[in-house]
C-alpha cells in the first residue's frame, strides 16, 4: 500500500458571506398589525428533505376490467395531474404457486401501464393463498414461511424503478372477513390480531431484504385503527424491525360532519408519528400515507364535492411540509363504478369515465408546487390559519388557507417587493394595493420572486 505525502495545511479563509441572487430584495419589513402573527424567514431557515415527497395515487390494474382501469387513460391522467407514483396489488393467490419470476403472470393491464408511465410503483404483497395449506390467512409458521417465499418472488418479478413494497393491505380488517370491526390489537382467538401480523411482516421484510437489500419495505397499512393501537402493537412486537417505513391509512368520511376534514386527518397522523419511535424500540421511521381521500356521491358517508376540493390540496400540501411524512397515495385515481350510492365506487379524482372531478385541479396545482419547492415548513396561526413557508427556484412564497369552515384569514406581505397571489386553480395572480391577501378554505399561493428574506403578518379573521 502506498502512503500519500500529506499536503501542507492551508491557511483558514473566513467563510464568505452569502450573497443574494442578482436583484434579490429583503421583503421582511412588516407594518405593526394588532392581533397578527409575524412570520419572517429566509430560504436557509427551512428544512430540506433528504428525499422528495412522493405524490401518488391508487390504481386497480389487478382487476382492471371490473374497476374500469385502462392503461392509456390512466397514464394520461397521471401526467396531467402530477401523479408520480402508483399503488397496486400483487395478489398471491392469483399468481402462486407456479409463479413466474420473469413476470409472465403479472396482470396484462399492469404490464401495459408500466410501459406507458415512469411513475414509481408501490406494490402491495397481498392476500392469502387457498391453494397452500395454512396460508389463508398465513397466520402460522407454515403459511408465513410460504408467504415470505412469495414476497421474494414478487420482488424478483417487479424489481426496478425504485419500487416500494407494502406487507399486506389492512390485515386488521381483512385477514378474516365478515366479522365486526376489530378495535385495538385483538387477541389470539382472532387472526386479524397484531400478534399474527407482526411476525408475518418481520419475516416477509427479512425475506425481501435477502434478495433485494436496497428495497424499501413498509409495514402497517391498518384500516380503521382508533388510537393506532393495532399499528403500535405491531411495532412493539418487532414487526418493523427491518422496515423502512410505517404505512398508514387515514380516512374520516364516516366521522361526524365537522370532522370530515384534512385538519382532523393530519392531527391523527401526527398522533401516530409521535409514538412510532417509542413503540419501535427507539427507532424512528417515516410515515407513508398509502391511502387517504374522501368519497363523493349520495351515500350517508359521502362528502360534498366542494369540501373534497378543499380537503385534498390542504392534506397534500400540509403533509408535504412535514419532513416525517415520506409521501402519500390518494385513493384512488378514478371512480371504480358509476353508482353514486355505492360508497366504494366514488373515491376517484376522476369519475368512472375519466372526467375530472372537483378536486382534480387543486390536486394537480398542489402537486406542481410540491415538485417545484426546494424546502417547506408549516405552522398554524390562531388555531385555524395554516401557513406554509416555501423556498422556490424563483424566490420565496407563502401558501395559506383557513382550516375553520366559514372563517377567512388574512396575510399581509411585508416590504415593497413585487408579488402575486392566486387561489389554487386560478390561471394567474395579482397583487392588492394594501399588500393584504384574504384566504379561505382553498389554499392561496403568494409568490414573491427575487427576495432573500420574506415577512408576512398572518391572522384568522
Amino acid at each position: 500500500m502506498t502512503v500519500p505525502i500529506a499536503a501542507p495545511t492551508p491557511t483558514p479563509t473566513p467563510a464568505p458571506t452569502a450573497t443574494p441572487s442578482p436583484g434579490a430584495a429583503d421583503a421582511s419589513a412588516l407594518p405593526v398589525e394588532s392581533g397578527a402573527t409575524a412570520i419572517v424567514f429566509a430560504s436557509a431557515d427551512l428544512p430540506v428533505r433528504t428525499t422528495a415527497y412522493i405524490v401518488g395515487a391508487a390504481t386497480h390494474f389487478s382487476y382492471a376490467a371490473s374497476a374500469g382501469y385502462d392503461p392509456d387513460s390512466v397514464a394520461q391522467r397521471f401526467t396531467e395531474t402530477g401523479i408520480r407514483a402508483f399503488r397496486e396489488d400483487l395478489f398471491w393467490n392469483a399468481l402462486a404457486p407456479d409463479w413466474d419470476v420473469d413476470g409472465a403472470h403479472l396482470p396484462t393491464p399492469l404490464v401495459t401501464f408500466l410501459g406507458k408511465t415512469s411513475a414509481r410503483p408501490l406494490y402491495i404483497v397481498n392476500n392469502g393463498n387457498p391453494w397452500i395449506l395454512g396460508a389463508s390467512p398465513p397466520a402460522g409458521d407454515v403459511g408465513q414461511a410460504a408467504f415470505a417465499t412469495y414476497a421474494q418472488h414478487a420482488v424478483a418479478a417487479t424489481a426496478g424503478r425504485d419500487a416500494l413494497y407494502e406487507i399486506w393491505n389492512e390485515w386488521n380488517r381483512n385477514a378474516v372477513r365478515d366479522k365486526p370491526v376489530l378495535v385495538g390489537p385483538g387477541d389470539a382467538l382472532d387472526y386479524r390480531a397484531s400478534l399474527y401480523y407482526a411476525p408475518l411482516a418481520a419475516r416477509a421484510t427479512n425475506a425481501i431484504k435477502q434478495v433485494a437489500p436496497g428495497a424499501k419495505v413498509l409495514v402497517g397499512a391498518a384500516g380503521d385503527d382508533p388510537g393506532w393501537q393495532w399499528t403500535l402493537d405491531v411495532l412493539a412486537r418487532g414487526g418493523a424491525a427491518q422496515a423502512d417505513g410505517v404505512s398508514a391509512h387515514i380516512y374520516n368520511h364516516c366521522a361526524n360532519t365537522a370532522n370530515r376534514t384534512a385538519t382532523e386527518a393530519i392531527g391523527r397522523l401526527g398522533a401516530l408519528h409521535d409514538k412510532v419511535a417509542s413503540a419501535n424500540s427507539g427507532r424512528d421511521l417515516p410515515v407513508y400515507v398509502t391511502e387517504w381521500g374522501w368519497p363523493s356521491g349520495t351515500a350517508s358517508c359521502s362528502v360534498s364535492s366542494a369540501k373534497i376540493a378543499t380537503n385534498v390540496p390542504q392534506f397534500l400540501l400540509h403533509t408535504a411540509a412535514l419532513p416525517w411524512v415520506a409521501g402519500s397515495w390518494y385513493y384512488e385515481t378514478k371512480d371504480s363504478g358509476a353508482d353514486p350510492a355505492n360508497i366504494q365506487y366514488n373515491f376517484g379524482l376522476y369519475d368512472a369515465n375519466y372526467a375530472a372531478k372537483a378536486a382534480q385541479c387543486a390536486f394537480a396545482d398542489a402537486s406542481a408546487l410540491i415538485a417545484e419547492a426546494k424546502a417547506m415548513a408549516v405552522q398554524t396561526v390562531d388555531g385555524g390559519l395554516t401557513v406554509i413557508r416555501v423556498a422556490t427556484p424563483r424566490g420565496l412564497a407563502i401558501v395559506a388557507w383557513s382550516a375553520v369552515s366559514g372563517r377567512q384569514g388574512r396575510v399581509t406581505v411585508g416590504g415593497t417587493a413585487a408579488y402575486t397571489s392566486r387561489t389554487l386553480c386560478q390561471a394567474s395572480g395579482a397583487a392588492s394595493a394594501d399588500r393584504s391577501v384574504t384566504v379561505g378554505e382553498m389554499p392561496v399561493i403568494i409568490d414573491v420572486p427575487n427576495v432573500s428574506r420574506l415577512g408576512v403578518n398572518a391572522r384568522l379573521l
